[in-house]
This record gives C-alpha cells, structure tokens and sequence, in this order.
C-alpha cells in the first residue's frame, strides 16, 4: 500500500538564517517522513510502514546551501532486512515478519562459524547476528621466529611439524594438524638455548648415567625422575640441554 504523510512541526522548508529552500525530497512508498527545524538546519526522519524495514539514511539533515546529506531511503517488504550467508543456505525466502525464526546450513566443505539460527525483533533486527560459513581449509600457517614448518598441505585434516634453528628449542605443539579451517594448537615459539648451571649438569650426568645401567625400564624411569625432581632440573631444561648437545655435535662433524 502506499502511504505518504508529512508532519511539520515548524515551517519544514524555511530557514531562519537564510531566505534559501531546501529542495523537496521525494516520495517513499510505505513510509511516512517527519520534519522538524532546528539550530539552522532541517532534520527529517523516515519511519517505515508495519510490515516494511528501512534501506538507507533514516534521518536526514538539510542546510540550504549544501542541500540534504544524502538521499531518500527505501522502505521494502518484510520486517527485517533480507538474510545473507554466502556459501550457505537459509530456511526462508519470503518476506520477514516480527519472530519469524530462520535456521542456517553451509554448503559442502564449509563450516558454520556462529549461531545457526536468528530471530526478527521488533527493532528491526537479526539476534543473534547471521553467521558465516568458512572453509574446511585451513590459511598457510606462520613460521615461528628463528623457527620454520614441514608441510605443504593445508587442506582439512592435513598435518605440519614445526622445527627450530639450532641452538633454538621448540616451546608448545610441535605437530599441528587442520580441524575444520583452524590449527589444532596455537603458534609454537623458539626460545634460545641457554646451558644449565654445571652442577644441574652433573645431576643430569648422574641421572642419565643411572638410567642407562638400570636394567629395569620402569624403574629406570621412575629413579630417573626422582633424581631430575631433588636436583631442581625441569624437563623442559633437559631437553633444552640435550638439544646443546645435540647441535654441539652436529657442529663437531662438520668438516
């Protein structure tokens, strides 16, 4: 239906401070415009019909001399703006009414990142917003600082190894693998190697040197972290010292 009404509470085309009009905007169907004069300028509101939802400016301002700031609006069918979800699906098609609930569905390899439902308030409004659908895929991944991935495969499921540069020990999840477009585990770090206080190396010396002629392994096991725990060594510090090793003799065969 349309519907047309203008409400000026003052003069709605005059300004007081200049003898200039402000050009007349026209007609939006299902709308109804409302004006009103104020500090130099005219302010002007559209308010959409029952039924109808707004796409544009909905207020507008108008100095003589510059003319309004943008143009009329738009009031289309259906309460509330038609829903969007690029690689996806929606349950409706049809013009929106108040409460009206539609429910969500990404295409084939696509994940749904958000609700997969939304309700039309009387505002105007989806709640909870429209979601998006992602790619499986995950994005080629970072490389650590003084660090580096193995890994040329990004699709879903698809796994990497990180490494360090040596004298450099990996700190976090060295495997990583693509769940649904998202790494399974934050970025690793590659911290500097820094060598133990000599008497954690002896302690370390004594620990490894214990487990080698223990001929029971879980025993082995169990006095070697007995040992590590009264001398105050970590794990993380043993392997960090053996990682020294380890590049120190790396760099004794080198010719």
């Amino acid at each position: 239906m349309f519907f047309w009404f203008i409400c000026c509470l003052v003069d709605m085309w005059l300004i007081s401070a200049s003898d200039e009009i402000c050009p007349e905007l026209p007609p939006v169907d299902n709308s109804i415009f409302v004006a009103k004069e104020g500090e130099g300028q005219i302010l002007g509101t559209y308010l959409c019909n029952s039924g109808y939802h707004l796409v544009g400016e909905k207020t507008l301002f108008c100095n003589a001399s510059k003319g309004w700031n943008a143009p009329a609006p738009e009031c289309r069918l259906g309460h509330c703006p038609d829903p969007l979800l690029v690689n996806g699906e929606f349950s409706s098609l049809e013009p929106v009414n108040v409460n009206d609930t539609i429910t969500f569905k990404c295409n084939e390899h696509y994940v749904l990142k958000g609700s997969n439902w939304s309700r039309c308030l009387e505002n105007h409004t989806w709640v909870p917003p429209f979601p998006v659908c992602k790619s499986r895929d995950c994005d080629p991944p970072e490389n650590p600082t003084h660090g580096y991935f193995e890994g040329i495969d990004f699709n879903s499921g698809s796994t990497i190894t990180y490494y360090c540069e040596a004298r450099y020990c990996l700190v976090g999840t060295q495997h990583q693998q693509c769940i649904d477009g998202e790494w399974s585990s934050t970025l690793p770090v590659c911290e500097l190697i820094r060598e133990a206080p000599k008497p954690a190396e002896l302690e370390l010396e004594k620990a490894l040197l214990a487990f080698q002629e223990s001929e029971e392994i879980c025993k082995a096991v169990e006095n070697f972290t007995q040992r590590l725990k009264k001398s105050g060594l970590m794990m993380e510090k043993v392997k960090c010292s053996l990682e020294i090793r380890k590049a120190d003799l790396k760099a004794k065969m080198l010719p």
